[in-house]
């Protein structure tokens, strides 16, 4: 079986230290191509997959493959976000499935219609979403699928810094301090994650939010080093609440968080869990690396790509990380109008 055939657009650390060591470990899944507007980013990538040929835009692959058919099945983009929706949509225009980065697009309109060409394409549109598949975040979602602290109704998630990742473009500012390249400072880094994370963890829709972004410590950039948001979950239950902390101001790199449920609670110390429950004595669930330990996970990824075959096969309802994503984006963007007067509830849509 020589599995579906791709290529990865944007060879940056992400894609060489975090993407391609998982793609290289799978049979049932080939990289055949790399892209990059970077001739350096070209030749490193062919010295780890010296077979595989370099292009330096979508539009050349796309055009060898217009005349090879059989060349491309997929592409793993790991851009810069403001060009995700340009690239997702050439590709499922040319009937390629999609991988692709957080944050999928920074507007609510780039996404409906991305909504519509899929549903025209038939094809997967996937984001990476792989803190879900962090060891000690998969543990979390494994005891509150057995009930361990009963239904869960509050989360509190706080993630230190102490500044913003780098990134590999060489010669050129760090994006992510561009508001019109990464849509945001730490809300997208950052929020994006403990967004998807806690509309996993709680059941029910997001029906309010109030949010504040601070430069706490990094002044003169263009983007904030710091946000604060809560979000209000409805539910047959009643309503649900998550307060996130997220900064880059921190003297400490560390995650920490609480799950409440209706029948005990989950303390989240970055390398162990401590479940309590009742009068019964609590218990600890040790992990090897801390949740804030490095960047790239490429064993984090091996489970984002069995979620991508698992909606390519039918094997998982197509459609469900994409709906996600919109979530995602639309708390995003209510965190910043929320923000912007003054920290005021809004409502969901």
């Amino acid at each position: 079986m020589p599995g579906l055939k791709g290529a990865i657009i944007g060879l940056g650390n992400v894609a060489l230290e975090g993407h391609l060591p998982a793609w290289k470990g799978r049979k049932d899944f080939r990289v055949v191509a790399g892209v990059d507007s970077s001739k350096e980013r070209r030749e490193l990538f062919s010295k780890l997959l010296p077979d595989v040929g370099t292009f330096e835009n979508l539009e050349e692959c796309l055009v060898r493959n217009g005349r090879d058919r059989s060349l491309l099945d997929f592409v793993d983009i790991a851009t810069p976000p403001h060009t995700h929706f340009a690239l997702i949509r050439a590709a499922l225009n040319a009937g390629l499935h999609v991988l692709c980065e957080k944050p999928l697009v920074l507007k609510r309109e780039d996404a409906a219609e991305l909504g519509s060409l899929l549903l025209r394409s038939g094809k997967v549109l996937m984001t990476v979403h792989n803190w879900k598949f962090a060891p000690i975040c998969r543990k979390i979602s494994e005891l509150i699928r057995e009930g361990a602290v009963g239904d869960v109704n509050r989360v509190e998630w706080y993630v230190l810094r102490s500044g913003p990742a780098v990134t590999t473009l060489e010669g050129k500012e760090n994006w992510r301090l561009n508001p019109e390249m990464s849509g945001g400072g730490i809300l997208v880094d950052h929020g994006w994650h403990a967004f998807y994370l806690v509309l996993e963890w709680l059941a029910g829709r997001p029906s309010k939010i109030f949010a504040t972004l601070e430069k706490r410590q990094y002044g003169d950039l263009p983007v904030e080093d710091t946000a604060k948001a809560r979000v209000e979950f409805t539910s047959p239950g009643g309503v649900k609440t998550v307060d996130l902390f997220l900064t880059w101001a921190s003297r400490l790199r560390k995650n920490s968080g609480l799950i409440e449920g209706t029948e005990g609670r989950i303390h989240v110390e970055d390398d162990r869990l401590i479940v309590v429950k009742g009068s019964s004595p609590a218990r600890t669930f040790p992990f090897e690396k801390a949740l804030s330990a490095g960047s790239h996970h490429p064993d984090w990824f091996d489970f984002v790509i069995d979620e991508f075959l698992a909606e390519i096969s039918g094997a998982s309802p197509a459609g469900q990380n994409f709906e996600t994503a919109r979530a995602c984006l639309e708390l995003i963007e209510r965190s910043k109008e929320s923000s912007a007067k003054g920290g005021a509830e809004l409502a969901m849509a």
